[in-house]
């Protein structure tokens, strides 16, 4: 019997059956021996189950749970609640991580107890190539724009405590949860190396790329900000502010474009020009 804490990987799955069992080989093949895999069947209409099922069936350490379509956020939320780890990491059913991610992660949520969350560079593969520059994270930047990916090691109790994801989000759920994990436990760790490698897709028809084409990263930003409106304020980001700092971008359009209130500032223009 392993001396090292559980740690529960759970994976949403929805149609994915091109890549799941690429996904599930990655967390198999962790260099670290107490894991638990929980796999959640998002109502996928393709292959998913089967391939699911054989993974269950073929190794012990991974529970399979099957139910109609309710999202990503309310797929995470039952995974965690059938999990029994201490600590938890939440992977997309086309991502992988790298084979030390588990143990290095765990090994500084050992050592440092006030943690809530330890994260890694990110590398793409696929569609695209390199390292994931993400923002330097800090609270105030925090809430401006997302500055983590969903993959990464959080403590279970603290995931627990701020009532896991909210399901009214399909879209920058994970953005809105680290907004709320991170106010309340504001430790956090960052590993410098690529150890979670983030899928763009050849086909272009993930989540991110498909919500990419419509409102839904404005609305569901808009949601964001509306639901944590005293803490925008507290922190001097009321709306006036946020769109004075797209004036000062005005030079890196293209560069800043993907952050949302910046979004919301040349939906807004375009639609003025138009008329």
């Amino acid at each position: 019997m392993s001396n090292r804490n559980l740690v529960s990987i759970i994976i949403p799955v929805f149609n994915n059956q091109s890549t799941v069992e690429e996904t599930v080989s990655s967390v198999l093949a962790q260099d670290y021996d107490n894991l638990e895999i929980i796999l959640v069947n998002d109502g996928s209409t393709d292959n998913t189950q089967e391939i699911l099922e054989k993974l269950s069936d073929q190794h012990e350490n991974i529970q399979l749970y099957s139910r109609g379509n309710k999202g990503v956020s309310a797929s995470r939320n039952y995974g965690f609640k059938h999990s029994r780890g201490k600590y938890v990491v939440f992977l997309d059913a086309d991502d992988l991580l790298a084979d030390t991610f588990v143990s290095e992660c765990a090994h500084i949520m050992d050592n440092q107890s006030t943690l809530s969350v330890v994260y890694t560079q990110v590398k793409f593969f696929e569609r695209q190539s390199g390292i994931f520059k993400l923002p330097n994270l800090d609270f105030q930047r925090l809430l401006t724009g997302n500055c983590l990916t969903v993959t990464a090691m959080i403590r279970a109790e603290m995931f627990e405590s701020v009532n896991m994801y909210d399901e009214n989000l399909s879209y920058v759920e994970d953005w809105e949860f680290w907004i709320r994990l991170l106010h309340k436990y504001p430790y956090f760790h960052k590993i410098e190396k690529p150890l979670f490698l983030y899928r763009r897709r050849d086909s272009e028809d993930s989540a991110t790329d498909l919500n990419e084409k419509n409102d839904s990263f404005i609305d569901a930003s808009l949601y964001v900000y509306r639901k944590h409106y005293a803490l925008y304020k507290n922190h001097g980001l009321t709306m006036d502010v946020l769109l004075d700092k797209v004036n000062e971008a005005a030079l890196y359009k293209r560069k800043y474009y993907n952050v949302w209130y910046r979004r919301l500032f040349y939906l807004v223009k375009r639609s003025f020009k138009k008329k």
